[in-house]
Order: structure tokens, then C-alpha cells, then sequence
């Protein structure tokens, strides 16, 4: 058993250390760093009317999907932004997971307010 679990790993790490897979991290790297190059040519040459739009409607879109609705990432992304999946993913996905714990500790305050107690924040630092 021990001897099929050591020969497992092993071809689970070649497959991960493979030349081929080397090549399809690289490829992906590249793509994000022309992806991101592309993004800050756009943001760079839109005008301020374009680039204050832009930003009061993804902090609309936002809060709907965050704070009002507190969805998924992924329905945020498919429902609310209307994008498809991977767009952005990465960095909103960051975002989602904070905005969801300062939720979430915010509501453990409130709930410790509505009992009347009172509440150290520094009982829950580590």
C-alpha cells in the first residue's frame, strides 16, 4: 500500500515539474502581463468622464453584489457584472473574500451590541 502511495506521488510530481506543464505556466503568464498591459493602455487613455463612470458603476455593481445581495463571486461575476468566468477573477475574487469578512465581523459586533454586552475587539486578535 505504502509502495502505490510513494509511486503516486511521484507521478503526481513529474507531472507538475513536466516541461509541458513549465510551458503552460509561462504561456499563462504571459497572457495575464499583455492582458494587464492592455487593461492600463485602456485606463490610461480614457478621458476623466470615462474613468469616473467607470468607477461609480463597478463600486455600484459592487456593493449590490457584495453588501446588499452578499452573493457568490461567481454569481457576481455571471449575474451582476454580466462577465464571463476568469474576467478578473483573480483580483475580485480577493476582494469578494475580504468584503465577506468584514461582513461578517461586522455582524458579529452588531450581534454582540444587541445582546448588550459589551465587546473587546482585541478579546478576538490573534
Amino acid at each position: 500500500m505504502e509502495r502505490a502511495k510513494a509511486a503516486s506521488e511521484r507521478q503526481v510530481n513529474d507531472l507538475l515539474n513536466s516541461p509541458e506543464l513549465e510551458k503552460l505556466r509561462k504561456a499563462y503568464r504571459s497572457f495575464q502581463k499583455q492582458e494587464e498591459a492592455e487593461d492600463q493602455a485602456w485606463w490610461d487613455s480614457a478621458d476623466h468622464d470615462d474613468k469616473t463612470r467607470a468607477f461609480r458603476q463597478v463600486c455600484r455593481l459592487m456593493y449590490q453584489a457584495e453588501v446588499k445581495n452578499k452573493g457568490s463571486y461567481r454569481w457576481a461575476m455571471y449575474d451582476v457584472f454580466g462577465l464571463d468566468y476568469g474576467d478578473g477573477l483573480n483580483h475580485y475574487m480577493e476582494l469578494h473574500n475580504l468584503i465577506f469578512q468584514a461582513l461578517d465581523a461586522r455582524q458579529v459586533l452588531e450581534d454582540k451590541k444587541d445582546d448588550t454586552e459589551e465587546y473587546d475587539i482585541s478579546k478576538d486578535a490573534p
